[in-house]
């Protein structure tokens, strides 16, 4: 029974770094384009390039998917009849998910930023540290996705 607590606690673990994961990249979104609204480049803010809106909206696009599968996870977490080899792949997806957004919009933040995306002070630059912490903790994408295809049967 003891190995049966262990993964638990592992899903569980999993579960809190995809949801942490997600603050973060939420957190990056937010200073770029707080940022990308006050800063001025060839006479115009950075928000009003094209190249800027469309990289905001890739932020935004994958904190959107991030967020309704951990928010269906987590409903499926509260739901014992909805527990078992499906969730527990579900998990393993949400923690590669999340984590490739947080890396995704922490490169982007820092990108928008220019200059003061390496400046310490930056939740953009802090966070950019962070990623691969994130990524290999609770187990590494390539292991996820190795659990996730077992869960499935395949």
């Amino acid at each position: 029974m003891g190995f049966l607590v262990i993964m638990n606690n592992f899903n569980m673990e999993r579960f809190f770094l995809a949801a942490s994961s997600y603050g973060f990249a939420l957190a990056c979104y937010e200073e770029a384009l707080e940022w990308a609204q006050e800063r001025k480049t060839f006479g115009k803010r950075l928000v009003d390039h094209q190249v800027v809106r469309h990289k905001l909206v890739d932020m935004a696009t994958r904190l959107t998917t991030t967020l309704a599968l951990l928010e269906d996870t987590a409903y499926r977490l509260g739901k014992p009849e909805m527990q078992g080899n499906e969730l527990i792949a579900q998990i393993c997806m949400l923690k590669n998910v999340a984590t490739q957004t947080m890396q995704f919009c922490a490169d982007a933040a820092v990108q928008t930023l220019g200059g003061m995306g390496f400046m310490r002070g930056t939740k953009s630059e802090r966070i950019y540290r962070d990623v691969k912490v994130n990524m290999i903790g609770g187990g590494a994408e390539e292991i996820m996705k190795d659990l996730a295809s077992r869960q499935l049967g395949y």
